[in-house]
């Protein structure tokens, strides 16, 4: 599920971006720059915002995240907490790099030439709720706090 998020804030097609939409309910929240967003459609338009801050002018030169620590656990009975860890790059693509994580159909830190100090523009520190949804074994977004460090 946070795959799909992170695909589609940074590498999605403007036509994909909706579906995110469907990673939130009307009771949830975003927190971001000390402003908390609640509801789906206002939630959306902020990470619209957002991600569009992030894709920049330049084709191939937005800011990305490289996810590096991931720590989750059970959150209550219901509920799973996730906290997602890393730098911001200038690139054109999300990498998921920490030791011991590997995202299917993306490289592995050994096999990148990127030189990620150097291109470092910001740290991220994300945290996510989630509870299940309506359908089983289906959770949405229900707090999401996003915190940034510029370098």
């Amino acid at each position: 599920m946070l795959a799909v998020h992170y695909y589609l804030l940074f590498n999605g097609s403007d036509g994909s971006w909706n579906h995110m939409k469907t990673l939130y309910m009307e009771e949830s929240s975003f927190s971001f720059l000390g402003n908390v967003c609640v509801e789906q459609s206002v939630i959306f338009d902020t990470l619209s915002t957002i991600r569009n801050k992030l894709k920049g002018d330049q084709p191939g030169g937005g800011i990305v995240h490289v996810v590096e620590k991931i720590h989750y656990g059970a959150n209550g009975e219901r509920e799973i907490t996730v906290r997602v860890f890393g730098p911001f790059i200038v690139g054109n693509q999300f990498l998921v790099l920490g030791e011991g994580l590997q995202a299917e159909g993306m490289p592995s830190l050994d096999e990148l030439t990127v030189d990620i100090p150097r291109i470092r523009v910001g740290q991220f520190r994300e945290q996510f709720i989630m509870q299940p949804g309506i359908s089983m074994e289906c959770y949405y977004i229900s707090r999401q706090d996003l915190y940034i460090i510029q370098s």
